[in-house]
């Protein structure tokens, strides 16, 4: 597969991620094997989507698991974390991720908002 390919894919999982929280370990698989890449976009594009895939698939899996455990699938709560999760996280990390798609996709390397200055 093409280093360009690699790294679209890469944003692309991140996308997948947010919904399909599995996605995460294909992610991880993905960055051990090219987190070390000669090529700045591929290497820009891994690393970064790894970091998003990790904060995200915490939160999804912090909110299962405080369903699951303290409130249940009827309370309020559930109704509350699914709307936080859908209407805030979601999009926050929807938007970076298509954005690393479209500049990857015209040969730029694109850092995330705001990963890229926690990596600094």
């Amino acid at each position: 597969m093409q280093l360009k390919t690699k790294a679209i894919m890469a944003h692309v999982m991140v996308i997948l991620n947010l919904l399909f929280p599995f996605i995460y370990f294909f992610i991880f698989i993905s960055w051990l094997k090219n987190k070390k890449s000669n090529d700045d976009m591929l290497r820009v594009a891994i690393n970064e989507a790894f970091i998003l895939a990790t904060i995200t698939f915490i939160i999804f899996t912090s909110l299962i698991t405080a369903v699951l455990v303290h409130y249940g699938f009827k309370s309020t709560f559930t109704l509350v974390a699914g709307e936080i999760y859908y209407m805030l996280i979601i999009p926050l990390c929807f938007f970076p991720a298509i954005m690393g798609v479209a500049r990857n996709n015209a040969d730029r390397v694109y850092y995330y908002p705001m990963i890229a200055k926690l990596l600094k």
